[in-house]
Protein backbone atom coordinates (compact mmCIF):
# COMPACT_ATOMS: atom_id res chain seq x y z
CA UNK A 1 0.00 0.00 0.00
CA UNK A 2 1.45 3.47 -0.86
CA UNK A 3 0.07 6.06 1.37
CA UNK A 4 0.69 9.13 -0.62
CA UNK A 5 -2.58 9.32 -2.61
CA UNK A 6 -3.97 11.74 -5.27
CA UNK A 7 -6.82 13.33 -4.71
CA UNK A 8 -8.87 15.65 -7.14
CA UNK A 9 -11.59 17.43 -7.14
CA UNK A 10 -14.51 16.09 -8.63
CA UNK A 11 -15.72 19.68 -10.86
CA UNK A 12 -12.17 19.86 -11.75
CA UNK A 13 -11.68 19.46 -15.87
CA UNK A 14 -9.93 16.18 -17.38
CA UNK A 15 -6.85 18.33 -18.50
CA UNK A 16 -6.47 19.18 -14.79
CA UNK A 17 -7.04 15.82 -13.58
CA UNK A 18 -4.50 14.21 -16.19
CA UNK A 19 -2.07 17.07 -15.33
CA UNK A 20 -1.85 15.83 -11.27
CA UNK A 21 -2.39 11.92 -12.24
CA UNK A 22 1.32 12.90 -14.41
CA UNK A 23 3.10 14.94 -12.18
CA UNK A 24 2.55 12.70 -9.46
CA UNK A 25 3.49 9.24 -11.93
CA UNK A 26 0.18 7.46 -10.90
CA UNK A 27 -2.42 6.13 -12.60
CA UNK A 28 -5.49 6.65 -10.70
CA UNK A 29 -6.66 9.69 -8.50
CA UNK A 30 -9.38 9.65 -5.04
CA UNK A 31 -12.44 11.64 -5.44
CA UNK A 32 -12.99 13.03 -2.01
CA UNK A 33 -16.14 14.54 -0.74
CA UNK A 34 -14.59 15.90 2.37
CA UNK A 35 -13.03 12.85 4.36
CA UNK A 36 -15.59 10.26 2.24
CA UNK A 37 -14.17 8.74 -0.65
CA UNK A 38 -17.40 9.30 -3.36
CA UNK A 39 -15.22 8.06 -6.66
CA UNK A 40 -11.90 7.06 -8.36
CA UNK A 41 -10.54 8.25 -11.57
CA UNK A 42 -8.42 6.20 -13.61
CA UNK A 43 -6.42 6.87 -16.81
CA UNK A 44 -8.79 4.24 -18.07
CA UNK A 45 -11.48 6.53 -17.19
CA UNK A 46 -9.92 9.75 -18.69
CA UNK A 47 -9.03 7.90 -22.39
CA UNK A 48 -12.71 6.16 -22.06
CA UNK A 49 -14.01 10.24 -21.88
CA UNK A 50 -11.82 11.56 -24.17
CA UNK A 51 -12.18 8.77 -26.95
CA UNK A 52 -16.15 9.22 -26.39
CA UNK A 53 -15.31 13.28 -27.21
CA UNK A 54 -15.28 14.82 -23.79
CA UNK A 55 -13.36 18.39 -24.02
CA UNK A 56 -10.62 17.71 -21.43
CA UNK A 57 -10.82 21.74 -21.50
CA UNK A 58 -14.69 21.78 -19.84
CA UNK A 59 -15.46 17.74 -19.20
CA UNK A 60 -15.18 17.11 -15.39
CA UNK A 61 -13.69 14.53 -13.38
CA UNK A 62 -17.42 13.84 -11.79
CA UNK A 63 -18.51 12.76 -15.52
CA UNK A 64 -16.28 10.30 -16.50
CA UNK A 65 -15.23 8.97 -12.53
CA UNK A 66 -16.09 5.28 -11.40
CA UNK A 67 -18.92 5.97 -8.19
CA UNK A 68 -18.15 4.19 -5.38
CA UNK A 69 -15.37 2.36 -5.46
CA UNK A 70 -14.30 -0.96 -4.62
CA UNK A 71 -11.85 -0.81 -1.53
CA UNK A 72 -9.80 -2.57 0.47
CA UNK A 73 -8.29 -2.73 3.77
CA UNK A 74 -5.52 -2.76 6.01
CA UNK A 75 -6.43 -6.43 7.58
CA UNK A 76 -6.74 -7.70 3.71
CA UNK A 77 -4.89 -10.03 2.78
CA UNK A 78 -2.79 -9.87 -0.68
CA UNK A 79 -4.95 -12.43 -2.26
CA UNK A 80 -7.94 -10.84 -0.95
CA UNK A 81 -6.92 -7.49 -2.85
CA UNK A 82 -6.02 -9.37 -5.58
CA UNK A 83 -9.29 -11.30 -6.01
CA UNK A 84 -11.30 -7.82 -5.81
CA UNK A 85 -9.23 -6.35 -8.79
CA UNK A 86 -9.28 -9.01 -10.51
CA UNK A 87 -13.66 -9.57 -10.01
CA UNK A 88 -13.79 -6.32 -11.16
CA UNK A 89 -11.56 -5.57 -13.66
CA UNK A 90 -9.57 -2.86 -11.99
CA UNK A 91 -5.77 -1.94 -11.09
CA UNK A 92 -5.68 -0.18 -7.54
CA UNK A 93 -8.02 -0.03 -4.59
CA UNK A 94 -8.51 3.17 -2.32
CA UNK A 95 -7.60 1.33 1.45
CA UNK A 96 -9.84 2.35 3.92
CA UNK A 97 -10.06 2.19 7.56
CA UNK A 98 -13.07 2.47 9.55
CA UNK A 99 -14.00 4.46 6.79
CA UNK A 100 -11.10 7.14 6.73
CA UNK A 101 -8.64 7.42 3.39
CA UNK A 102 -5.10 5.83 4.42
CA UNK A 103 -3.77 4.71 1.60
CA UNK A 104 -3.55 2.92 -2.61
CA UNK A 105 -2.93 -0.24 -3.38
CA UNK A 106 -1.99 -1.11 -6.80
CA UNK A 107 -1.94 -4.33 -8.95
CA UNK A 108 1.78 -3.54 -9.14
CA UNK A 109 2.21 -3.08 -5.44
CA UNK A 110 0.22 -6.41 -5.13
CA UNK A 111 3.04 -8.10 -7.83
CA UNK A 112 5.87 -6.78 -5.59
CA UNK A 113 4.23 -8.04 -2.20
CA UNK A 114 3.69 -11.60 -3.90
CA UNK A 115 6.83 -11.98 -5.38
CA UNK A 116 8.38 -10.58 -2.22
CA UNK A 117 6.32 -13.76 -0.31
CA UNK A 118 7.97 -16.06 -3.31
CA UNK A 119 11.78 -15.16 -2.62
CA UNK A 120 11.71 -15.51 1.77
CA UNK A 121 14.21 -18.55 2.22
Amino acid sequence: MRTRVVAVDRGATLRGAAQALHEASVGTAVIMDGAEVTGILSERDVVRALAGGADPDHAEVGAAMTVQPRYATPGDSLNTAMDTMLAAGIRHLPVLDDGELVGIVSIRDLAEGLTAVDRRP
